[in-house]
């Protein structure tokens, strides 16, 4: 009987512990130690007392958790726990805008993509048309994140 009572008190504890050291280690040594309980419970109080002991333990783990979860919410310590998304990303949008309405010189056919020779820079670029010849000029027409859009003319 001690025993039981020791199993089912060790369940429970390693039980509350997870939640501070999250992994699952200790959820299912808790476990063990609760079926264990049911286990040595079945010599003296039969399948009824063994059930009862598992599925109150059980129980009582859940409620614990809810419990558990609700107390440190509340408390000082319970804040570090918590996540706040109140900053919001502020992100520019990744373009060359600087580029647009310049002229260069295709260094590659385009077929849509390619490379173009803008102010002595070797640039990624794609064709707004389909494609452009090797050599061509074409004329920076706007940015879509690093690759500049172009077209002939």
């Amino acid at each position: 009987m001690t025993y039981v009572v020791a199993l089912i008190l060790l369940a429970l504890l390693l039980f509350f512990l997870e939640i501070f050291a999250p992994g699952g280690i200790l959820g299912i040594m808790g476990a063990i130690a609760l079926v264990v309980a049911a286990i040595l419970a079945y010599e003296d109080w039969g399948m009824l007392g063994s059930t009862a002991i598992l599925l109150g333990g059980a129980l009582a783990g859940i409620l614990l958790f809810f419990l558990e979860i609700r107390l440190i919410a509340r408390s000082p310590f319970g804040k570090q726990f918590q996540h706040h998304h109140t900053q919001k990303a502020q992100t520019k949008p990744v373009g060359r805008d600087d580029m647009v309405g310049k002229r260069g010189r295709v260094l590659t056919t385009m077929a849509p993509s390619g490379k173009v020779m803008i102010d002595n820079k070797s640039l990624e670029a794609a064709s707004e048309g389909g494609l452009i010849r090797k050599d061509a000029t074409v004329v920076v027409i706007r940015s879509e994140h690093l690759k500049l859009i172009v077209k002939e003319i």
